[in-house]
């Protein structure tokens, strides 16, 4: 389980001309080292998204949208409120569904990035039920391959040869 000790990065932060009609990256990073990611947009954002679309034409008339990663709807963008929605989808075990897992804190991140002394948990690891939930979802998907694409990929991935 993840915990509220956290640091949360909104991507361009404060550029935003209008909290209520905008959209911005967020990631947060754990002291386990992991690091995820997720879109906030406002619902004005969406509306205007789709005002815009349909104006010129793209996407049926402004009928759909699609994201390309885990979005959430919120009504501002403001660091309050992200703050609010990440503590709440902590607290409810359900932070791991809208955002994605973007990989651990690399050493260069360490050298150019500030994060508090002692931020980090010395010997921690990524939650091992998480690591079992996808692993679950990769085997099957391995498992709807032909044999010898799969011998290929748990070579290529994993060293096996069986």
């Amino acid at each position: 389980m993840l915990n509220k000790r956290r640091i949360i990065r909104i991507d361009a932060e404060g550029w935003a001309e209008d909290v209520e009609d905008a959209q911005v990256n967020v990631v947060v990073i754990f002291p386990n080292r992991t690091t995820w990611i997720s879109n906030f947009y406002t619902y004005k954002c969406i509306n205007s998204m789709r005002e815009d679309y349909e104006a010129r034409g793209v996407c049926l008339s402004g009928a759909y949208w699609c994201a390309s990663s885990p979005v959430i709807l919120v009504d501002s963008i403001s660091r309050e409120r992200i703050v609010q929605v990440v503590d709440e989808l902590i607290d409810d075990n359900t932070f791991e569904y809208v955002f994605d897992y973007f990989g651990p804190v690399q050493e260069r991140d360490l050298e150019r990035t500030f994060f508090p002394d002692n931020f980090f948990d010395e010997g921690s690891n990524i939650e091992a039920s998480f690591v079992y939930q996808k692993a679950s979802l990769v085997k099957e998907m391995l498992d709807q391959l032909d044999s010898e694409s799969r011998l290929n990929i748990m070579k290529d991935v994993f060293g096996l040869t069986q």
